[in-house]
């Protein structure tokens, strides 16, 4: 029996040795494998942002490695599970840098049992650059194509005035602005959307900018008014009174005209516009002017640059002349027994040729007063009725006259 084992025990050995020997000089014996196109992965960029400085350069490269190790573990390396790593995060200035890298295998392979042999490059360049923000670069509109003859183009609205951009600063520091390009050919309606710009230089040339410049947001909406135009006449009504008419009367209107916009249907029928009316007779004075400013109708739009318009009435070849009526003289109508004129007497204007004032006497001129119609409770006043010879040519101005009344006891 312990011959046997001892029979046994060799036999075991020997056969565990030749396993051995297989494995190694059959199974797993070391080799090499070639393997193209190992991508570098750059790390340590986002530690060049706490300098002011950004990665512009160097990313998607690859190399060709050579590896040695165990064949069963070569098995498991190609360009897919293995990765090279490169660290930038000890670049402190812009330039240009040569940066080596590191093999990177899978959690399946002991760095420890993988040697490089050879590789295409030890080492990669990269360029890194300064990093600049630019908030608020304005934004401008240009225009191309013509508008339909008639119509009119207003200052284009924008949902905002600048754009932000980012990136290398020796991109960056060239943008002078962003333009915005509308073709208006034919335009005949106001249009709103989101349009595109272009970045362009102080010479207004467009830029081709990098991948690494960062716009915030490509769009501006934009909305473009576009109106019918059209010139129209001021005109003013005048009303004769006051011992004048329109023919007694020089009338300036300044401007004379105005342009409007609005829809064509809108501005079809509409020539002139009368802007005011002028009573003659509640003008005192020989000369009198308004500033205006023209109520147009819904949907029409005044152009000019200044919303008012002046207006100047002048007489001519007429005058005033003031007469002093005693209250004695009135005729009382509807009297009151308990109501007593507060004043001795009105003065009363009138205005006309010279001729026609001449001939009208203090008595020919009728000054009614109506005591009970033509009483106002809250001021004690009575509002006169006036009447002159019916042949003259002459007319009272400056009224309403009135007259103060006194209240006795019955």
């Amino acid at each position: 029996m312990q011959k046997h084992k001892i029979l046994a025990f060799l036999l075991a050995l020997i056969v565990s040795i030749g396993l051995w020997v297989y494995a190694v000089t059959v199974v797993n014996p070391d080799d090499t494998v070639y393997i193209r196109d190992v991508r570098v992965r750059i790390t340590g960029a986002s530690a060049l942002t706490s300098d002011g400085l950004m990665l512009t350069g160097g990313e998607n490269q690859t190399v060709n490695i050579e590896i040695a190790g165990r064949r069963s573990d070569l098995k498991e390396l190609n360009s897919s599970t293995v990765e090279a790593t490169a660290d930038v995060s000890n670049i402190d200035s812009p330039g240009t840098y040569e940066v080596s890298w590191k093999i990177g295998l899978p959690s399946t392979v002991a760095s420890g049992d993988i040697n490089i042999v050879s590789a295409s490059s030890t080492r990669i360049k990269v360029a890194v650059s300064e990093y600049k923000e630019r908030p608020a670069i304005p934004v401008e509109v240009e225009y191309v194509g013509v508008l339909p003859d008639g119509y009119v183009r207003d200052p284009a609205e924008l949902d905002r005035e600048t754009v932000a951009v980012s990136g290398p600063a020796e991109e960056v520091g060239k943008i002078a602005k962003a333009v915005i390009t509308v073709d208006q050919d034919g335009a005949t309606d106001s249009f709103a959307e989101d349009m595109e710009y272009r970045l362009v230089d102080e010479n207004g040339e467009a830029l081709e900018l990098s991948e690494y410049v960062t716009i915030a947001d490509p769009t501006v909406y934009i909305t473009v008014p576009i109106s019918y135009y059209k010139q129209i006449n001021l005109k003013v009504g005048i009303i004769d009174g006051g011992g004048a008419t329109q023919n007694d009367v020089e009338l300036t209107i300044e401007p004379k005209t105005i342009g409007v916009t609005g829809s064509e249907e809108a501005l079809q029928d509409l020539d002139e516009l009368i802007i005011k009316e002028i009573d003659l007779a509640e003008i005192t004075k020989d000369s009198q002017s308004w500033t205006l400013t023209p109520e147009l109708p819904a949907g029409v739009s005044n152009r000019a640059s200044e919303k008012t318009v002046t207006v100047t009435v002048t007489f001519v070849g007429i005058q005033t002349k003031t007469f002093t009526i005693p209250c004695a003289d009135f005729e009382r109508e509807n009297d009151v027994e308990s109501m007593e004129f507060g004043e001795p007497s009105v003065k009363i204007t009138l205005r006309g040729t010279k001729e026609a004032l001449a001939a009208i006497r203090t008595e020919d001129i009728k000054v009614f007063a109506d005591m009970t119609n033509g009483y106002d409770a809250a001021t004690k006043t009575v509002t006169l009725r006036i009447e002159l010879p019916k042949n003259t040519t002459a007319g009272v101005i400056g009224g309403p006259y009135v007259v103060q009344i006194i209240e006795t006891a019955a």
